[in-house]
């Protein structure tokens, strides 16, 4: 009995979902789990400077706004929340 010959790489499942889909199951996620989604926001120049600042520290757009978020807010309950 000769063996069958498997072709490389993974075998196809038939589930792959596309790019869309993934997309959309990742927003849900994040909105289930009490997320946001912030679509365009135009922001001046002197918020882009410091963003551009924030970007090179945390190494993309989405870590550096939810890090200036995040300090803003503990910021703000820090000083009013004695």
């Amino acid at each position: 009995m000769e063996e069958k010959k498997r072709g490389r790489g993974r075998p196809v499942t038939g589930n792959a979902k596309t790019p869309t889909e993934r997309v959309q199951a990742s927003e849900a996620a994040i909105l289930a789990d009490g997320g946001q989604r912030l679509g365009t926001v135009r922001i001046g120049a002197e918020a882009s400077l410091a963003l551009e600042v924030l970007i090179a520290r945390y190494g993309s757009k989405k870590a550096a706004v939810e890090a200036a978020l995040i300090a803003h807010a503990k910021i703000i309950v820090g000083t009013n929340d004695k």
